[in-house]
């Protein structure tokens, strides 16, 4: 696999972190790309580890005869050993997301081919349709870079007219963060606002990808690096002659960097704007029902009926809701100990915390910070 993209090149890290406890390994790396082939023939490997999205040249490397593991599911019928992104999962990420921030319209922008676009697509759709929600999706190729030959006068043309279709506010997820950026190219020519008019949100949390686009892009982080131990793991097995426990080994993303594309409420209602805003802003204090509805300027009973109306859930189930993505963003973010964690997310001390914690997440915020560490990067005994 190349190292043009960041993806590839957090995979790589992961299997050089196995590689690590290996004696004898040596590793090469290059593009999935035609002139390769000859020289690895020439090299005769043991085994192969690659991002197979070219049809023509897996083929070829399957014929080469060696154990091989593959990285990707563009090729969705390909018969070789996966260690992938759980892109339905991801999917369902974006949908939770979005609804959430109180979205009602939504798009999809990417691949109506590869495997891992199709199944984003199918995640978020089925996720949007469980509440309710349809879906309008837009095509282009780009498997992850636009392939050569097209012709992005006539795709962007076509972009267009679909992003002035949407209904707005509209809440737009992309195959990954590369099409987001087009996207986010697009809507300033059109002079729609981002994030108010459409809300942006990538996959892959390609920090180069999506700080170069206005504004910068929101992005769902795909668990790279252990994705590449994992298959540096299975193509260990199988050169030692091995069988796979499991051919398909898909890891569930791990959050969503949220970055100015999605930094929005779609909410129509003015009362509620207010409210929501104020329990985001406020969550890290002691703050209660009664505070909310004050600040709102409207009565406790109406605030209530709206937000079960509207979002389905009260008012202390936002608060809630609020502080606990708090506690996952300081779980992840930083290594503080449980109190310290409790007192900045708002909880009057880590037992509290646990306590709401597991009512919500069905597990403890020490085991959630240990679960995503295993799939964000690797434990510190595989370092």
């Amino acid at each position: 696999m190349g190292q043009d993209l960041a993806y590839n090149r957090e995979v790589m890290r992961g299997v050089q972190a196995y590689a690590h406890s290996k004696t004898g390994w040596v590793i090469r790396d290059g593009p999935l790309a035609r002139y390769v082939l000859k020289p690895l023939r020439e090299w005769k490997p043991d085994g192969i580890i690659a991002h197979l999205y070219d049809r023509k040249i897996a083929d070829e490397l399957v014929a080469l005869g060696v154990p091989m593991v593959n990285t990707t599911s563009t090729l969705a019928d390909l018969d070789v050993p996966l260690v992938e992104a759980d892109h339905l999962a991801v999917g369902r990420m974006a949908a939770e997301y979005f609804l959430s921030r109180g979205f009602r319209n939504f798009g999809f922008f990417g691949s109506a081919h590869a495997g891992f676009s199709r199944d984003r697509e199918e995640g978020f759709r089925d996720a949007l349709a469980k509440k309710g929600f349809s879906l309008t999706s837009c095509y282009a190729e780009y498997l992850p870079r636009p392939l050569a030959g097209v012709s992005w006068v006539n795709v962007d043309d076509r972009v267009r007219a679909w992003l002035n279709e949407l209904p707005k506010p509209v809440a737009i997820l992309s195959s990954n963060d590369v099409p987001s950026r087009e996207l986010a190219d697009i809507c300033q020519q059109l002079e729609l606002a981002v994030p108010d008019q459409v809300a942006l949100l990538g996959v892959d949390n390609d920090e180069l990808e999506c700080n170069l686009a206005t504004p910068p892009l929101s992005s769902i982080v795909i668990p790279s690096q252990r994705i590449g131990y994992e298959a540096a793991e299975a193509i260990d097995r199988l050169m030692s002659g091995e069988a796979l426990r499991q051919t398909r080994n898909y890891l569930p993303p791990v959050r969503v960097a949220t970055r100015f594309s999605t930094d929005t409420l779609a909410i129509e209602d003015a009362d509620l704007r207010v409210a929501l805003a104020y329990i985001r802003s406020h969550a890290h204090l002691p703050i209660d029902v009664e505070a909310v509805h004050e600040h709102a300027a409207v009565s406790r009973r109406m605030l209530e009926r709206k937000f079960r109306e509207q979002l389905g859930r009260t008012v202390l189930d936002e608060i809630r809701r609020a502080r606990i993505e708090l506690a996952k963003q300081l779980l992840i973010e930083t290594d503080l100990a449980m109190p310290a964690i409790a007192k900045r997310a708002g909880f009057s001390g880590a037992r509290r915390l646990a306590v709401v914690f597991r009512e919500e997440e069905t597990i403890t915020p020490t085991e959630f910070r240990e679960s995503v560490r295993r799939r964000n990067g690797l434990s510190h005994s595989e370092t």
